[in-house]
């Protein structure tokens, strides 16, 4: 016999509820600074289109997120504990043109080691197996994609420390840690996701093939692999360009008119897919005058794009 379940407290459910109300699916304006670190530029370049749907923020993310500002919240009074100051915490940065955007965790001066010298403060918590990586090697190559977001904050404040704070979520182990400024990393690094904004088109797959470990926890890969339709807006449209006039702006081509951010999410009927998006469609014929675009699917029909279609059934016709 099946086992009853046991029921879920109903003030558990008013909770989980309670958490989740008004909040919407998590985006980005841009490229997020954490993002700096991914291996993949197809995965920064689709999500930076949005072409998948945003992260769902449940009850139990959002009690992560909110124990994450917790625990920075701690690690910062440590340092004011033993007499630092410290101060700019949110503090934002930008590059590329306004679309590769962070917030630091805070400034500090009097870190014992230097304490005429300002620093970056970043504050992290990780897992035992994660922490004890780090301790061992240090940040840069035991969790490199920190050490990626830190750089880029020291390149876009023109400052050269950073102290890098790791707490860990098992034993309350601290790892503490003085990084330099390393100019050349972080030109590099910026340059690339500048390129990655300007791309018409995804730039080529990292992973050869679907069951990649390095793809699995991918939230890109579905419309990567032409296995669900991107969304149709603005930043998926073949008409919509990033500017890179600093200031995240988009415009488009088609009406001639710069794209808010409830513009680009409207998108509009003129709408016409970013054809190497299409991941498994065959483009067959291009029609300028009736600004279409026609496709032969995976199953051998034809499906037309463009201002006269839906785009609607494309994503049941490709699935």
């Amino acid at each position: 016999m099946v086992p009853i379940p046991k029921p879920t407290s109903s003030t558990l459910l008013e909770i989980q509820a309670a958490l989740e109300a008004g909040h919407d699916d998590w985006e980005s304006v841009g490229v997020p600074a954490g993002d700096i670190g991914l291996e993949c530029d197809r995965q920064i370049w689709l999500s930076f289109r949005r072409a998948s749907p945003g992260e769902r923020i449940d009850w139990q993310k959002r009690r992560i997120f909110e124990r994450g500002n917790i625990e920075e919240e701690r690690l910062i009074d440590l340092l004011r504990l033993v007499g630092c100051e410290v101060w700019g915490q949110q503090d934002r940065v930008r590059a590329a043109g306004g679309h590769l955007r962070g917030k630091i965790d805070g400034r500090a001066l009097g870190i014992v080691e230097a304490p005429k010298t300002e620093h970056i403060v970043e504050c992290k918590s990780a897992k035992q197996e994660v922490f004890r990586v780090v301790k061992n090697k240090g940040v840069k190559a035991g969790k490199p994609d920190h050490y990626a977001t830190f750089q880029f904050y020291m390149f876009g404040l023109g400052v050269d420390r950073v102290y890098y704070m790791m707490s860990n979520k098992n034993d309350e182990d601290l790892h503490l840690e003085r990084v330099e400024y390393d100019a050349a990393f972080a030109i590099r690094a910026v340059a690339r996701i500048e390129r990655i904004i300007n791309m018409p088109e995804p730039p080529v797959r990292l992973c050869k093939k679907r069951d990649d470990f390095r793809g699995r926890f991918c939230r890109q890969a579905a419309v990567c692999w032409g296995e669900q339709m991107p969304r149709a807006h603005c930043r998926t449209c073949i008409h919509s360009t990033p500017l890179m006039t600093g200031n995240a702006a988009w415009d488009c081509a088609r009406w001639h008119q710069p794209l808010s951010l409830d513009d680009q999410a409207a998108g509009c009927p003129a709408h016409l897919f970013i054809p190497t998006t299409l991941a498994g469609l065959e483009m067959i014929n291009a029609d300028e005058a009736s600004e279409t675009i026609t496709y032969r699917l995976p199953n051998g029909e034809l499906w037309v794009d463009g201002a006269a279609t839906d785009n609607t059934p494309a994503a049941d016709q490709a699935a």
